[in-house]
């Protein structure tokens, strides 16, 4: 126990005791979430197919703009983010925890309401980024079809995204970003809001951090993997390395850049090299 002014004595033991459940439990329900999501995705994959009447690859995922099409790409594209990112978002959800119970008014309510208002707000960013990856895909898609020889450059587009999504792993931006991400301290002092509606502003300025962060994990995972499920699950493992456990080391950041360049380069010289990639996940 610790002496406070009054002469009144703090349970530290109970306090501790009470932030670890509170860490045990936010910790378990976004795991539980993810494996959810994991399983939705498992099974709702080949919607995409069936809806897009059999086509496959990029065109089953853009088949079209209709808002059956879209709504469900989107619902798709979400619920995957869900999957990958949550076991990511641990420590900043653990934080929002603590950082509710110090500030706000009522803080059960912040931590049973705010809290998924807090995930909303990050899942609408991605969201964003969902909606914006499908128009520019469906346009790129339909100006191939429409213009001869476009076709053929599409071929190399793998590739030229590879390259991209290593040289962003080096720029100053990139870091910039992964930082806010791994330092739950720094984003709560410049961005914290009370309330509800506080909650979702937060969240969406953390999910502005984190798709400046990721963006180009997501664009190799939809233009090269095609949102393949293992390469869904590998990607995630990278996200949760990259953030969580390594907390934005630069040799680990640096080294995803040298494999997507080294990856990007061989598919450009080899063609067949991704697809031989893809089956043996």
């Amino acid at each position: 126990m610790t002496a406070i002014p009054g002469g009144e004595l703090q349970r530290e033991p109970t306090t501790l005791l009470s932030r670890d459940r509170l860490s045990v439990c936010v910790s378990a329900l976004l795991i539980s979430l993810s494996a959810l999501s994991w399983v939705i995705v498992v099974y709702a994959m080949p919607l995409m197919t069936m809806a897009s009447g059999g086509m496959m690859g990029v065109a089953a995922l853009v088949s079209s703009i209709s808002p059956s099409a879209v709504t469900l790409f989107e619902l798709l594209w979400v619920d995957g983010m869900a999957a990958m990112m949550f076991p990511a978002m641990i420590p900043i959800v653990l934080f929002y925890n603590r950082f509710s119970t110090r500030v706000e008014a009522n803080p059960s309510l912040a931590k049973v309401v705010g809290t998924p208002l807090f995930l909303v707000g990050y899942l609408a960013v991605y969201g964003g980024l969902g909606l914006a990856v499908y128009f520019v895909v469906y346009l790129a898609v339909g100006f191939s079809f429409a213009v001869p020889g476009v076709a053929a450059i599409a071929a190399i587009a793998p590739g030229a995204v590879l390259l991209g999504a290593g040289l962003y792993q080096l720029t100053p931006r990139k870091s910039n970003f992964l930082m806010q991400c791994v330092s739950p301290t720094a984003f709560f002092t410049q961005h914290s809001h009370r309330g509800l509606l506080g909650s979702f502003r937060m969240g969406l300025v953390h999910g502005r951090y984190c798709v400046g962060c990721c963006w180009a994990y997501m664009l190799v995972m939809f233009a090269v993997a095609l949102m393949s499920i293992p390469f869904m699950a590998v990607l995630s493992v990278v996200i949760a390395l990259e953030k969580v456990i390594l907390r934005g080391s630069v040799w680990f950041t640096r080294g995803i850049a040298v494999g997507f360049v080294l990856l990007g380069m061989g598919s450009l010289l080899y063609p067949g090299l991704l697809g031989l990639l893809s089956a043996g996940l």
